[in-house]
C-alpha cells in the first residue's frame, strides 16, 4: 500500500506523455531536530508532486491539475527497507494541496494589466486555480517551478480569463503560508522543458522549450524549431546565498525582473523580446509580448534579420 495515498491525488495518471497526462516529483531536504537531513540517509524531506488527470480536457479546469506538498520521513541506516513514509503524527504544517479552488497570485509586469482583469477579479492579480502539472525545475533558493497548460476555459464568460493561465508557477514548499505565484515575466506558453542555472555573476538563467505546434512546421524567419521554440529569461538581479528572511524575499522577486528572449534554431543567437519595463517588439506592449511570446518572437526575429548587427543576449 502506498504510504502517501492519503495525500496524493487519486485516479491520476503517472504517464509523462506530452499532450496527454503528466506528472513530476521533486524531493527537497528538510532538517529535523537532530540536525540530520535526508541526504545523509535519514531525516525528513518535502515531496512536491504535480499531477494531471488522465484524459482531462484542456477546455475544463475542474479536476484537471493538482499540486501537492507532502512531508515524508526516512528512518535511515537502521531501517533495512530504507523507505520513505508520510509524516502522519504531530504538527504537519507543510502538507498542502493546490487544486482548482486554491488561490494563486499573478506577479511581474503583466500582473494587474487590463488584459488580465476579469469581472471576478478586477485587480487582475488574483487567480483561483491552476493548470500546472509536472514539476519542471527546482530553484537555487529552494522553490519549485511548474508549467501551466494554456487553458481556454471561461472565455465564453470572460474573454480575459484564459490570459490568467499558461504561466510558470513558482511554489515555496518551505513556507506553509505562501501563496503560489504565477510569474508573468517568463511568458505565457506551454513549457515542455525548463532548465535553471546561474551566470558567472550570479544572475538567474531560465531556459524553456515550447513544443506546442512545432512538429512538422517551418518558419521562414527562423523561430520554429523541430526541437521546440526556445525562450530564455535572465534576471536583472543576482541570487543571494544567505538564509535570512530578507535574503529569501530578495530571491523570491528574482523572476519578476529581467529580460525574456527567443532563440534562433541551431545558433547561440537570442532575440530580446522585452524586459520588465520595455518591449523590444515594435507595436507591442510588454504585456502583449508576454501573453503571446511566439507571435512576438516572429516579429522580433524579422526585425533582427533586417539589422546588420543581430541582437544577442548580453
Amino acid at each position: 500500500m502506498n504510504p502517501l495515498s492519503s495525500l496524493l491525488p487519486r485516479q491520476f495518471s503517472r504517464a509523462s506523455v506530452p499532450g496527454s497526462a503528466g506528472d513530476g516529483t521533486a524531493v527537497l531536504p528538510l532538517e529535523w531536530s537532530s540536525g540530520r537531513s535526508c541526504h545523509r540517509g535519514a531525516g525528513q524531506a518535502l515531496m512536491v508532486v504535480g499531477r494531471e488527470a488522465a484524459g482531462a480536457s484542456a477546455g475544463a479546469l475542474t479536476g484537471l491539475c493538482e499540486l501537492s506538498v507532502v512531508a515524508v520521513r526516512r528512518a535511515g541506516p537502521d531501517d533495512p527497507a530504507g523507505q520513505w513514509q508520510e509524516v502522519t503524527s504531530g504538527d504537519r504544517p507543510y502538507n498542502r494541496r493546490f487544486t482548482e479552488t486554491a488561490p494563486f497570485v499573478l506577479t511581474g509586469p503583466a500582473a494587474g494589466h487590463r488584459l488580465l482583469r476579469t469581472v471576478a477579479d478586477p485587480s487582475g492579480r488574483r487567480v483561483v486555480g491552476t493548470s500546472a502539472r509536472r514539476c519542471l525545475a527546482v530553484t537555487h533558493w529552494g522553490t519549485t517551478l511548474h508549467g501551466e497548460r494554456a487553458i481556454h476555459t471561461g472565455a465564453d464568460v470572460d474573454p480575459h480569463e484564459a490570459h490568467r493561465f499558461g504561466w510558470l508557477v513558482e511554489l515555496d514548499p518551505y513556507d506553509p503560508d505562501a501563496t503560489p505565484r504565477k510569474r508573468t515575466m517568463l511568458g505565457r506558453f506551454e513549457r515542455d522543458r525548463v532548465a535553471i542555472s546561474l551566470t558567472a555573476d550570479g544572475r538567474v538563467v531560465v531556459d524553456m522549450v515550447d513544443m506546442t505546434g512545432t512538429a512538422g512546421t517551418a518558419d521562414s524567419i527562423g523561430i520554429a524549431d523541430p526541437d521546440g521554440a526556445r525562450y530564455r529569461f535572465v534576471s536583472r538581479d543576482r541570487v543571494r546565498g544567505g538564509t535570512t528572511a530578507a535574503e529569501h524575499r530578495h530571491n523570491m522577486a528574482l523572476l519578476d525582473h529581467g529580460t525574456l528572449s527567443a532563440g534562433r534554431p541551431g545558433t547561440d543567437t537570442w532575440v530580446p523580446l522585452c524586459d520588465d519595463a520595455r518591449s523590444f517588439v515594435p507595436g507591442r506592449s510588454v504585456t502583449e509580448v508576454l501573453l503571446d511570446p511566439r507571435s512576438a518572437a516572429q516579429s522580433a526575429a524579422q526585425s533582427a534579420a533586417q539589422s546588420e548587427d543581430p541582437l544577442r543576449l548580453r
